[in-house]
């Protein structure tokens, strides 16, 4: 048997030598998961949402009566030309009325009696790459010859740019200091685990045993009681998740918020639980160690 094999089959055997310790920290690691889990999917969501807002939002160019369609062309190309657009869409006079139609469909006499009087003008939809400039893509827009009014909505724009930061901000800020929570917690109980052992480890060091061939069993120990919290974490997060989303999309109608379907997180969810679950169970352990490998 190698050294390294041994390393393993000792952190293995300390699970099932701890026992109630190992349950208890597991438990306690799938608590924290559990919460640090809602924080990600949440700011998934949040994420997924107003980046969808940010691509909706654009800007309504109307161009002049009269123009030819060279003109209408020459216009679409200086706009194209414009840092920061990423779609163009022309809306001709009789796409104008029936989107006016569709605004005012539960006042439809508004517009009665105005399908043949040509009153609604032809215009471009322009759509930005990043909202942040829409400011100066709207000023450069004015600018084009033929157009002779722009319209854009600064204050959803606005408060689009504003819930973004803040969300992320404070969902972030909320998820660290979870994280270094847990890890204290976490690492705080794995200290018992290895106060039961600290005869063993004073014995070992007597007989001139590396740091690093202390280290080991406990680390692996860490590793597999993380990865088995991530997976327990993940089952049960997925389950609920899912739950919720069939729930809400069944009884509710979701509004402007819509929550990502989880076929198109899981797997990021999988990783990041994997990834979480192995840090905190290693580092817990090598924080809770430090102490007994002092010379």
């Amino acid at each position: 048997m190698t050294t390294n094999t041994y390393l393993i089959k000792e952190g293995y055997d300390n699970l099932n030598k701890h026992g109630s310790k190992t349950i208890s920290t597991m438990l306690i690691i799938c608590a924290t998961m559990l919460i640090l889990g809602i924080f990600i999917i949440i700011l998934q969501n949040v994420n997924s949402n107003v980046e969808t807002l940010r691509l909706e939002q654009g800007l309504q160019a109307f161009i002049e009566d009269k123009l030819t369609d060279e003109d209408i062309a020459y216009i679409e190309d200086q706009i194209r030309l414009i840092d920061g657009v990423s779609e163009i869409d022309y809306m001709d006079k009789s796409e104008a009325f029936e989107d006016a139609k569709n605004q005012f469909k539960d006042q439809d006499y508004f517009l009665e009696g105005l399908e043949n009087l040509d009153i609604f003008p032809a215009s471009f939809i322009v759509k930005f790459t990043n909202i942040e400039e829409a400011e100066k893509i709207t000023a450069e827009v004015e600018k084009i010859e033929g157009i002779y009014k722009v319209k854009y909505n600064a204050s959803t724009i606005d408060a689009v740019i504003s819930i973004s930061k803040v969300a992320n901000g404070f969902l972030l800020s909320v998820g660290i200091v979870l994280l270094i929570v847990s890890i204290f917690i976490i690492s705080n109980t794995i200290k018992l685990a290895v106060y039961s052992n600290k005869r063993e480890i004073f014995i070992m060091r007597y007989i001139g045993a590396t740091n690093s061939f202390i280290v080991k069993p406990f680390i692996v120990e860490g590793a597999i009681m993380g990865v088995i919290s991530a997976l327990i974490s993940f089952i049960i997060i997925s389950i609920v998740y899912v739950y919720v989303y069939v729930a809400l999309n069944t009884n509710f109608a979701m509004g402007i918020f819509r929550f990502i379907p989880y076929s198109t997180i899981w797997y990021q969810i999988l990783i990041a639980y994997v990834v979480l679950g192995l840090f905190i169970g290693i580092f817990g352990s090598a924080i809770s160690l430090k102490k007994y490998l002092k010379v």
